[in-house]
């Protein structure tokens, strides 16, 4: 038996983020041993500077908010988010 104890299962989190010159649309997922899987959880882990985001889509955070490319895994620093919100209510 393994002492780690059971995994909680946690949801991935639709999110929209707005950095300076970005605003990045995508998943992210908290790790599988959080307490709680809401996303300010997730945002305040002391050991963490980069927040990953898959399924992403990359707008010019402009007038035109056009698309800029779609990736299937980003990469945030944290200190560069000015605004995150969830899209799925959580």
């Amino acid at each position: 038996m393994s002492g780690n104890g059971p995994k909680m299962k946690t949801e991935n989190i639709q999110v929209s983020i707005e950095t300076c010159k970005h605003r990045i649309v995508g998943t992210v997922h908290p790790p599988s041993l959080a307490y709680r899987s809401r996303l300010s959880d997730l945002l305040n882990q002391r050991d963490i500077s980069f927040l990953s985001v898959t399924e992403a889509e990359v707008y010019a955070n402009n007038d035109a908010a056009e698309l800029l490319y779609k990736t299937d895994f980003l990469s945030v620093n944290l200190s560069n988010i000015e605004l995150i919100r969830p899209l799925n209510g959580s």
